[in-house]
């Protein structure tokens, strides 16, 4: 092949050797300029990326900046070429295949390695760049489950029964435990080993700790209408709020930098923050008249979540969860801020009636969408499936599980306590049913959150 194009070099040079005007001009330069492939509308991901064009002394690298996405075909591509300077040639060598760089062949780009040769127009010239392109391996929208730890404590000190309640504070997730008897913390920095540290001191015995909540780097939690607090996990105390107005039912959520609470006046639900050491109604709310909460308003066994909106507003949604009066419902009231309207509560489950009643669910933030685990119906059935809301909080629904299950040995359970962790993992924590209690964990994580 070489050998025609130097003929046909000497002809077309002879040929203008006929005319004095004519002048062919050739070039020493053995550059590729650009690299990609012809688009192709039945396979984007070949055109969604940048292609690096790398030159050395006598050789070069062709690789993509990132890898393609998942189910890229490269099997029958169109590469696109442009050059420093018309090249004499440009050859792809390919392991079964030796094809002339045109811009039009169909080239299987699957195997390795892969060559383009470029030489100069005057032949002096020859540059070798090895091609390099990659294509995600793994589905960017699969989630992979792993259990981590069958047993969070050791087998001398596992409980047959216990409340749980996951916080990932400064790098180390923390659980606290209570069996009835005792509260014990746990801790690890992966899930899979854990060690006890000590005991806390100041709380009450029986504790739910599935009511302790976060602010900060505070923790709250409230007993017969004591709030106890810590900053550091083990030493807690009580907090002598002045108010004689209202008593504390429990702690909310954090939100919009403030712990809230539910208050009691008489007979009537308030919302309420703790300010300033004292307790302060919140009776501004549009939706709520004068911010007194319906009796359908749950006071434990709810799901409690702060986040930030789409639009950056500070947003919370209180899911399920059980009245006063002990009644399990399926309300998820939204609470949100919007800086010209002030506080504002509705509940979506008027409009949206996604499931029965619940009580025991866990629900997190993650990947710009909310995820429900575990939980108990009215019937007494323990959910196993997960549940997904793409906006926000108004609807939920079952998703792909094709992309995200639960592993085959997962236990339906209710309580578990879920968290997410500073490297994008979910852990899965403990939870019971009416038999047991679990003290497993489960560690997943969505593929493309990795990438």
């Amino acid at each position: 092949m070489r050998k025609y194009l130097y003929i046909l070099t000497l002809l077309v040079a002879l040929m203008g050797c006929n005319k004095a005007d004519d002048i062919v001009t050739t070039s020493s330069e053995a550059r590729v300029n650009t690299f990609t492939f012809y688009k192709d509308t039945t396979n984007l991901g070949l055109t969604e990326t940048t292609y690096i064009v790398e030159h050395l002394s006598d050789t070069g690298r062709i690789y993509s900046r990132d890898s393609l996405r998942y189910g890229t075909r490269l099997d029958s591509v169109v590469p696109l070429v442009t050059y420093k300077a018309t090249p004499g040639s440009a050859v792809f060598y390919l392991p079964n295949d030796t094809v002339m760089s045109t811009g039009a062949d169909t080239l299987d780009f699957t195997k390795d390695p892969i060559y383009l040769e470029v030489q100069s127009s005057d032949f002096e010239n020859k540059r070798v760049y090895r091609i390099d392109i990659k294509v995600h391996q793994q589905d960017p929208n699969l989630y992979v489950w792993k259990r981590v730890s069958s047993n969070l404590f050791s087998p001398q000190s596992a409980p047959q029964y216990c409340d749980m309640k996951a916080f990932y504070m400064g790098g180390v997730i923390s659980v606290f435990v209570n069996d009835g008897f005792r509260t014990s913390i746990h801790q690890s920095v992966d899930g899979s080993f854990w060690k006890e540290i000590d005991a806390p001191t100041g709380l009450p015995t029986p504790c739910a700790v599935r009511d302790i909540l976060q602010h900060q780097d505070r923790l709250y939690y409230v007993d017969g209408g004591i709030i106890y607090t810590t900053d550091n996990m083990v030493d807690w105390t009580t907090v002598e709020y002045t108010s004689t107005d209202y008593s504390v039912v429990n702690m909310l959520v954090a939100f919009d930098d403030k712990p809230w609470c539910i208050l009691q006046q008489s007979e009537q639900l308030y919302l309420g923050v703790l300010q300033g050491g004292d307790v302060v109604p919140m009776k501004d709310i549009y939706g709520l008249q004068n911010g007194a909460l319906p009796q359908n308003f749950p006071v434990s066994d709810f799901a409690a979540l702060p986040f930030r909106s789409s639009s950056e507003r500070p947003r919370a949604m209180i899911v399920g969860g059980r009245t006063m009066d002990g009644t399990a419902v399926n309300t998820r009231w939204n609470l949100e801020y919007e800086l010209s309207a002030g506080y504002r509560m509705v509940d979506f489950s008027i409009e949206q009636p996604s499931f029965n009643s619940l009580t025991g669910i866990s629900i997190i933030q993650y990947n710009n969408h909310l995820i429900m685990f575990g939980g108990i119906d009215n019937d007494l059935t323990y959910r196993s499936n997960i549940l997904y809301s793409y906006d926000e909080g108004m609807n939920w629904s079952v998703p792909d599980t094709a992309q995200n299950r639960l592993p085959e040995d997962y236990n339906s359970r209710q309580k578990p306590s879920v968290v997410v962790d500073g490297d994008d993992n979910i852990y899965i924590i403990g939870g019971q049913n009416n038999t047991q209690a679990f003290s497993d964990v489960y560690r997943g994580y969505l593929n493309s959150m990795k990438w």
